[in-house]
């Protein structure tokens, strides 16, 4: 594993079609998630949190001790909403799948080297270290990708493949 890469995981494609691009671009574009989870008494709970996207992977911390750590836990079944309108029409994901707790050391150097070369809008505070916060790994099972830039707006889902296809779908 070269110093600079985080530790081989599945990846997308290198050479996108038109709705991975668009997710991909969406993804590069913002920089908050809001993240749903389910509380035990069964109500959801959404908070927004900074990620880095690494492909379709998105990362992102939370504290130990926190309710959405606690419901993660309990069931790693997450919803995530991004996107936006400040740049345009508005265009955004509405992802599902699960969340996994990273606590392998050498998940969190190569995520810190990551996060220290995107530019200082996109990285997000606290950086992953120390034992107050958690680092978590999402990977989307189906993604939603809404984009009123074609009009009069469209909703389109994919179930997420393993090789990170998006491929259309009626459910």
């Amino acid at each position: 594993m070269a110093q600079d890469q985080i530790p081989p995981a599945a990846q997308p494609p290198a050479s996108f079609d038109a709705p991975e691009a668009k997710v991909s671009a969406i993804l590069a574009r913002h920089h908050l998630m809001s993240v749903a989870t389910l509380r035990p008494d069964g109500w959801p709970h959404a908070t927004l949190v900074n990620y880095l996207a690494d492909g379709l992977t998105l990362y992102f911390l939370v504290a130990q001790d926190s309710q959405k750590r606690a419901n993660i836990a309990a069931d790693p079944r997450i919803s995530i909403a991004i996107g936006g309108d400040a740049d345009g029409p508005p265009q955004g994901l509405s992802l599902a799948g699960r969340a996994t707790l990273i606590e392998d050391p050498l998940w969190v150097e190569a995520l810190n080297r990551k996060i220290w070369r995107t530019p200082e809008f996109a990285r997000f505070e606290p950086h992953p270290s120390g034992h107050a916060v958690a680092l978590l790994r999402f990977t989307p099972q189906w993604v939603s990708l809404i984009d009123y830039a074609a009009h009069p707006g469209r909703i389109q889902l994919f179930a997420v493949r393993p090789d990170w296809r998006l491929e259309p779908t009626n459910a």
